[in-house]
């Protein structure tokens, strides 16, 4: 009997943490007011761009490095 109500148990707690860590998941906010808030404030639109070029330049370093431990690998690892 105890192993019954344990396996009822779980299947009934089973969904119920799924939807609680759905929840958690998106933080139960918004979509409109997460993406406004996650947004840079910037002065003007050259600070925006200057900041933009260099998070590319930050990324293009990043790429690089990667391809170049990519390319120092044996051939069966890539």
């Amino acid at each position: 009997m105890l192993q019954a109500v344990g396996s009822i148990l779980a299947f009934l707690v089973c969904p119920l943490m799924m939807f609680l860590m759905m929840k958690g998941m998106h933080g139960g906010h918004d979509k409109h007011a997460t993406h406004h808030s996650s947004r840079r404030k910037f002065r003007s639109t050259e600070d925006e761009l200057e900041d933009l070029k260099s998070r590319l330049d930050n990324l293009q370093a990043q790429y690089d490095r990667l391809s170049h431990q990519v390319k120092g690998q044996p051939e069966h690892l890539r």
